[in-house]
């Protein structure tokens, strides 16, 4: 049975409660960080702690654990399962309410702090050649100041995977008010043209992805060119290869959108030489 980190312990999962009254639950107030292992190492774990204590800035909760105690927290949890990968997902909540209101300060002031580990099973290698099938959500991603953190509210990216879902796909790109492509419900988007690597700014309403780093890092240290820019849903399909970044599969081809194909429908070259490139980094 799976152990879960619950602010302090470890203990069983079937074990693990926390009050009703917590505003995580009842306001979607706090914040949440996913990644994996490779080789049962949590993979670019400092950068998701970072980006994690940062939404907690954000949201105004102070966290009374410092970066090295929540790593520790995670390193605990991994230790205590017994799996040969780990998904893993941290959350940090303002913590139990005092009663009805929506005032932050109508708490008890100690946030909760959860960290879960899951067996994580294989990707198989066939995703990343012949890639995913995405659509264009109807859901729009607002440009507010949730859109850059990953809040416990991720009602528009449910709908959205939803939407996808009965499309038989497997990713929706959102667009911003302004008609731009910003990003996936799980993950950021990269469009190549003309052996240009394009992805959204950090302008628009995105998670600055641990991945989307990592791979701009490693396409600017390979020689490939990158630009950060603004892109349109025509740009995905008159682009020569698209692909799709997340901390568990880590890059993703994306070769249809809706029924029409991307390039030629499988796995370019250049996300192909950056697959290999992360799987060397790893």
């Amino acid at each position: 049975m799976a152990k879960v980190y619950l602010n302090g312990k470890i203990v069983p999962l079937e074990n693990a409660r926390i009050s009703v009254l917590d505003r995580g639950f009842l306001y979607g107030d706090g914040v949440f960080e996913s990644l994996r292992t490779y080789n049962r190492r949590p993979f670019l774990l400092e950068e998701h702690l970072k980006r994690l204590l940062f939404g907690a800035q954000q949201l105004k909760i102070k966290v009374q654990y410092s970066l090295s105690q929540l790593k520790s927290a995670v390193l605990k949890t991994v230790s205590a399962n017994d799996f040969k990968e780990h998904y893993i997902k941290i959350i940090i909540s303002r913590g139990e309410a005092k009663g009805h209101g929506l005032d932050p300060s109508n708490s008890k002031g100690k946030p909760t702090v959860i960290v879960l580990c899951e067996e994580l099973k294989p990707y198989p290698s066939s995703l990343y050649e012949n890639g995913w099938q995405a659509i264009i959500s109807k859901i729009i991603r607002p440009q507010v100041p949730t859109s850059r953190i990953k809040s416990l509210c991720y009602v528009d990216n449910m709908l959205a995977r939803i939407e996808a879902k009965k499309k038989w796909a497997d990713e929706a790109f959102m667009l911003d008010e302004k008609g731009h492509v910003v990003e996936g419900t799980v993950s950021n988007i990269f469009i190549v043209r003309n052996n240009v690597i394009i992805t959204p700014p950090v302008a628009e309403p995105i998670l600055q992805g641990i991945t989307r780093a990592l791979v701009l890092k490693l396409a600017k240290r390979a020689g490939i060119r990158v630009a950060e820019k603004v892109i349109y849903p025509e740009d995905i399909l008159t682009a020569n290869e698209c692909f799709a970044t997340m901390s568990g599969a880590g890059i993703v081809p994306v070769t249809y959108l809706g029924k029409k194909k991307i390039g030629d429908g499988k796995c370019g070259p250049i996300a192909r030489n950056l697959i290999h490139l992360y799987q060397n980094y790893r």
